[in-house]
């Protein structure tokens, strides 16, 4: 029945269903005529949205292959791949910005010039000094 209904509407729009994601956007290509009258159909590539149209929201994989950047639509293995990829850097990244905050927080106690006097240094001059 759904190779029915593609042959149909490949037929009266001229537009095959490549895929969907998982936010439930529905991907299409469609092929037009050439606007300059010359050679091949020009195909089109479009994305139907399933809720208020956000381009940032697209995954990467459905960007690239609306943007020409990769030849076929993704596969299940490629978005799995890719949500993989993005979970390891964000986890990197989280682990980078946990060594720079340690390495600022012991520059400071040390009296390091990371963000000028050292909270232990601070600490000492307060001590010190009365009322001024």
């Amino acid at each position: 029945m759904s190779r029915l209904c593609a042959r149909i509407s490949w037929a009266l729009l001229k537009r095959e269903r490549v895929g969907a994601d998982e936010l439930g956007n529905v991907y299409f290509r469609k092929l037009e005529k050439n606007p300059d009258g010359e050679g091949e159909d020009v195909e089109k590539r479009f994305v139907k949205y399933a809720a208020d149209p956000d381009p940032t929201a697209l995954p990467a994989e459905w960007h690239q292959y609306l943007h020409r950047s990769r030849a076929t639509p993704p596969t299940a293995e490629d978005i799995a791949r890719g949500q993989h990829q993005r979970v390891l850097f964000k986890q990197r990244v989280a682990e980078v910005e946990a060594e720079e905050a340690r390495r600022r927080f012991q520059e400071q106690a040390a009296g390091g010039k990371a963000g000028g006097p050292g909270v232990m240094q601070q600490l000492e001059e307060g001590e010190g000094a009365g009322p001024r």
